[in-house]
């Protein structure tokens, strides 16, 4: 695995956020509508966290991904 590879999954987790963060802003939601969204919104950015921590210890990965990941990751998130 390279990686970019790890990189799109970061990324794509942020599309997904700003996608939701559109339609909700272009949609009237009753409250509990909301709530379940921002619940959605904030399990996403939990799996996020966890995602970015976890992928540059993978010790199955060599040892240059590693490297390249915790650089990468922490200068970008």
């Amino acid at each position: 695995m390279e990686t970019q590879d790890f990189l799109r999954v970061i990324s794509e987790l942020d599309f997904i956020l700003d996608d939701i963060d559109e339609i909700a802003g272009q949609l009237e939601l009753t409250k509990s509508e909301h709530n379940k969204i921002s619940q959605a919104i904030n399990s996403i950015e939990k799996s996020k966290k966890i995602l970015i921590d976890l992928f540059p210890i993978i010790k199955s990965l060599e040892y240059d991904v590693r490297e390249d990941l915790t650089a990468e990751l922490m200068d970008s998130y």
